[in-house]
């Protein structure tokens, strides 16, 4: 049994009645009182340990709410594709034939993370391009949004596709005025390639995990919500890796549909679990994503290759209509990616209709990314409190590609901040590791500047105040999670969880809040991570 004081900070608690204090004192993993350094240090015990913040900025920790853990620390090992580390094909063909080089002949090659709308040439590699790289091994080059991937002839012929294999529901094969795959598979015609990819082991998954705890807890990350646990060997994982862990990051693990009728057969339910691990959302797809231009839109694309392109549903309303009731009379919180306007008007149609069946006190519904939105569907997420889980980071990242397929005026209200603030809609903010980078800093600036990477102004009409940003990534993500009560503020009976910063989002330049140390990491009171370059103070 510990109890320690922080002071000599500033200590900002996300809490209304009581903004900033000048001491917090902690019991365990728990927040005892707050307040001024005489009140705090008069409610301590005679033995206290006291740790001086020396000049940092105490905040809530960080709630990452869209993610995806393990895609991310099994990504560690791939060929890294994002456009700043290759910004041509030429580069991605050269990397991927280094790999080969070192690689046994057969063994699988993968790249992650490439954009299109950024690469020099400004289209997707072919499966030419990655032939030149290897012949001998299959490839694969994933997209940065996940939602598409091109393959080498190898892997394509691994996986049978030929000119007579038909697109799987809800994927497409991109063909050649012959017939013939260019390699570029969209949706879950991945699933074609991917599945001969080797599985991962027991190991692999927890490893993967451990991996990625470190980077997040770098990043100041205290909680997560991991977009899609799809098999028991994941969620085993889980379970062995929190176990194990010492004050593991805490996590909300989304069921994906696969799962579900398992998890429901049980008898378990969204909540069920412990404060460092539980089952949260039934997690579902209704369409596809922004840069490879498969979300579900009402209008078409622009600079298209097809004038008449709205994206791709990834199953029929019916379906979805009728997996969301289910779900929801089984008492889960429903989760669904949605992208698109049509996609997310058909969520918000799925829930109400849900509601109406079977109705239930506060079930929290959420669509994961709701991107393209319209003024008649901003009210609804309000009329019907449904809670839109954004991803700032997308404009920095994205921003230009989205600018180039949607013009000028639908990208008004592609990711609103304001107008959804304005209209008191608890807005949520993540960073779809590893779709974007896993740095809340980065996500915050991004709603605040209204930039893209290339000096763009995205929707400057749509910016918010750092203090808004940071309210989303921690009052607003425990509101999601049904944690409310415990996290996402500094205030007495929450859990003593805190992201430390060498410095104020609030008080510095716009353009200097990605440059933010982070000093340390809390979880449960105890310090998991403190930055090599800057001390988080002195304990005594």
């Amino acid at each position: 049994m510990s109890a320690t004081v922080w002071t000599n900070g500033a200590i900002v608690t996300m809490n209304d009645h009581q903004p900033v204090v000048d001491a917090v004192l902690t019991f365990d993993d728990r927040i005892v009182a707050t307040g001024s350094l005489v009140d705090v240090q008069a409610s301590a015990p005679a033995k206290v340990r006291t740790v001086d913040l020396d000049g940092a900025v105490m905040f809530p920790g960080f709630i990452e709410a869209h993610n995806h853990m393990l895609m991310y620390g099994l990504g560690l090992a791939s060929i890294d594709a994002r456009p700043n580390a290759l910004p041509s094909i030429a580069d991605l063909v050269g990397a991927i034939r280094d790999r080969a080089a070192v690689s046994t002949e057969g063994q699988w090659i993968v790249a992650r993370g490439y954009d299109d709308n950024q690469l020099a040439e400004r289209r997707h590699p072919t499966r030419e391009d990655l032939d030149s790289a290897s012949s001998i091994h299959p490839v694969l080059v994933i997209n940065g949004s996940g939602h598409l991937a091109v393959a080498n002839s190898h892997a394509l012929q691994l996986a049978k596709v030929a000119t007579d294999t038909a697109d799987p529901d809800g994927g497409h094969i991109v063909r050649d005025d012959h017939g013939s795959a260019t390699g570029l598979l969209l949706e879950t015609a991945q699933e074609l390639v991917k599945r001969h990819i080797p599985q991962p082991s027991d190991d692999d998954l927890y490893n993967a995990l451990s991996a990625c705890q470190q980077r997040y807890l770098e990043a100041g990350i205290t909680s997560s919500h991991t977009a899609g646990v799809n098999s028991a060997a994941e969620l085993r994982a889980h379970q062995r890796w929190s176990e194990a862990s010492d004050h593991p990051i805490r996590v909300i693990m989304m069921i994906g549909h696969s799962m579900f009728p398992t998890i429901r057969d049980t008898g378990l339910r969204t909540g069920f679990g412990n404060d460092s691990l539980r089952l949260g959302p039934l997690k579902l797809f209704s369409d596809g994503s922004l840069i490879g231009r498969t979300a579900a839109v009402s209008e078409p694309f622009l600079d298209d290759p097809r004038d008449d392109n709205l994206g791709m549903e990834m199953m029929p309303a019916d379906e979805l209509n009728t997996i969301v009731a289910e779900g929801h009379r089984e008492g889960f919180q429903v989760a669904i990616h949605a992208i698109g306007d049509r996609a997310i008007e058909m969520c918000l149609d799925a829930f109400q209709q849900a509601q109406s069946a079977s109705p239930r006190i506060d079930p929290r519904h959420r669509i994961e990314h709701c991107g393209i939105l319209r003024p008649d569907l901003i009210q609804r997420l309000r009329d019907e409190a449904v809670i839109p889980v954004s991803q700032p980071v997308f404009i920095r990242e994205y921003g230009d590609g989205f600018i180039r397929h949607l013009g000028r005026e639908r990208t008004r209200l592609a990711y609103p901040f304001r107008s959804l603030l304005d209209q008191k809609i608890p807005l949520v903010f993540s960073s779809d590791c590893p779709v974007s980078a896993v740095a809340p800093l980065k996500s915050i600036q991004a709603s605040v500047k209204e930039l893209t990477d290339q000096g763009t102004a995205y929707a400057p009409q749509e910016a918010i105040s750092a203090h808004q940003a940071i309210r989303c990534y921690t009052r607003n993500g425990a509101f999601a999670g049904f944690a409310e009560r415990q996290l996402g503020m500094i205030a007495p009976g929450y859990l003593a969880d805190f992201t430390i910063l060498a410095d104020d989002p609030a008080l510095v330049r716009p353009e200097q809040i990605d440059s933010i140390q982070v000093v340390g990491t809390v979880i449960g009171g105890e310090l998991v991570y403190q930055s090599p370059m800057v001390s988080p103070g002195r304990a005594n």
